[in-house]
Order: structure tokens, then C-alpha cells, then sequence
């Protein structure tokens, strides 16, 4: 069984499927925390992700991917 946590597993199958990823933690203007998720591969594709914490942001990102791969 693999450990990690969730957003760890997620990005573990992204890279396992040709993405490269990386994230960034901001601050906006009124103080609010936002996670940014990018994947993209060697074919151009890329895809962004924004959510208040880290594990969405994945989430999201995830199901970017796999519904551009249909």
C-alpha cells in the first residue's frame, strides 16, 4: 500500500502518466489562502487548478486531466 497523503497519491499518478506537476500557496488581497495546481506534459497540454487548500486543488486537477483525456 502507498503512503502519502491524498493530493501526494494524486500527483504519484499524474507523474506515473507523463505529467509534470508543481504548486504554489498565495495570498490575495483580502488575506485568503488559494493552493494553484499545474500539470501539463510534452504533448503542450496543460492544466490549472485553484482551491482555498492544497488536497481540492489536486482534486481538481486530477479530474482536469482525466476529462481531457476522453
Amino acid at each position: 500500500m502507498k503512503t502519502g497523503t491524498h493530493w501526494q497519491r494524486i500527483a504519484e499518478r499524474l507523474a506515473e502518466s507523463g505529467w509534470s506537476w508543481q504548486h504554489v500557496r498565495l495570498t490575495d488581497r483580502v488575506g485568503r489562502t488559494r493552493y494553484v495546481a499545474e500539470a501539463h506534459n510534452d504533448d503542450g497540454e496543460k492544466h490549472v487548478a485553484v482551491a482555498p487548500s492544497i488536497g481540492p486543488a489536486f482534486f481538481a486537477l486530477e479530474r482536469s486531466v482525466k476529462s481531457a483525456g476522453k
